[in-house]
């Protein structure tokens, strides 16, 4: 077994910190993503981006698009997917953080720093982020850059991460299991909104008991299973009998790729039609809206030496053009537009 040392919470933040212009901005994107939970905004989220992230260039050149179509927006709020971590059931590449240069030197070291540069850089440009958060252990060098958080499917089962989402004071959202069992992501929920006493790290990386205040703004995902679609009406009231039986009210996310695909890139496109009708008709509390989409459609092997520039190497996405024709249509589909919330 080898180790090797990695820098404190504390030290990467100081020597890789947020100015006053970005820490204005991440003010600002927490406080509207949190305005949706409060219904002090009534704008639906789009949340859209890689399935995974590998390419700095490509991240920036699709941050600056999503930038320029949030220019065009009345009634959506754009949230950038920037996933560098990636759950893997089989034994392949773990993401951006793990293995940012793709050639298995796992060099996890410079994927921390590569990581917290690239979020600052995307920060800059005012665009908000989203992300998984796979590994309790790293949120922390990540946290102060961060809107909105999911739990994944195959860890919102998970203690240490119910326990993680407890404390963070952003929209933390719990994603149903594989087999579509939702049950799991509601009781991820509820444990995140509690209070929690749980050990962890503290910022200069040393073991203490935290005391959480319980995250007021946990949510759950519905992202399909292996076998069916769960964004279907049938599947919402069966979701909200499951709510109410727990006494719980929790917003909902609709995942458009993954499950409710199936799989399929081109799917996502008849998922977030079908979404935006039903959240138009208030029946459910659907907040957001998620894709997976870069700049090209589809998906290519892991090769390093010969990617394709802007396309996926895990799922495979909708393009950017085919993801501004969706967004800007479901714009024009919502309701009288709706006064900007002030930047200041």
């Amino acid at each position: 077994m080898k180790r090797f040392f990695l820098p404190s919470f504390k030290e990467l933040k100081n020597n890789y910190p947020l100015d006053d212009y970005q820490k204005k901005f991440i003010n600002y994107s927490k406080t509207f993503c949190r305005d949706i939970f409060n219904k002090s905004s009534k704008k639906l989220v789009v949340i859209t981006g890689p399935c995974s992230i590998h390419d700095e260039g490509e991240t920036l050149l699709y941050a600056d698009k999503l930038k320029t179509l949030q220019k065009d927006l009345k009634n959506i709020f754009l949230v950038m997917r920037v996933f560098f971590e990636k759950p893997r059931s089989k034994n392949s590449w773990k993401g951006f953080l793990y293995d940012p240069k793709l050639d298995k030197s796992n060099n996890i070291q410079g994927g921390i720093t590569k990581v917290r540069k690239l979020l600052l850089k995307i920060t800059t440009k005012k665009v908000p982020i989203a992300t998984e958060l796979l590994d309790p252990n790293l949120s922390s060098y990540f946290d102060d850059l961060i809107s909105w958080g999911f739990i994944g499917a195959r860890t919102s089962a998970s203690t240490l991460h119910r326990h993680l989402a407890s404390s963070l004071r952003i929209p933390v959202g719990f994603k149903n299991a594989l087999d579509g069992d939702v049950e799991i992501a509601i009781n991820g929920a509820i444990i995140a909104k509690n209070t929690q006493n749980y050990v962890s790290f503290d910022e200069n990386g040393k073991i203490c008991q935290i005391e959480s205040f319980g995250n007021n703004f946990s949510h759950i995902v519905l992202r399909g299973s292996k076998t069916q679609i769960n964004y279907d009406k049938k599947s919402l009231d069966q979701v909200l009998k499951q709510m109410k039986s727990r006494e719980q009210e929790f917003s909902i996310v609709i995942d458009c790729s993954h499950g409710n695909s199936p799989n399929s890139h081109v799917d996502q496109i008849k998922a977030f039609r079908y979404s935006i009708k039903t959240y138009l008709e208030k029946r459910y509390p659907i907040i957001a809206l998620m894709l997976e989409s870069n700049l090209k459609d589809g998906k290519q092997k892991l090769t390093p030496l010969n990617l394709r520039f802007g396309q996926s190497i895990t799922d495979p996405c909708i393009n950017f053009e085919k993801t501004k024709e969706l967004i800007l249509e479901a714009d024009k589909m919502l309701k009288k537009p709706l006064p900007l919330l002030s930047e200041s």
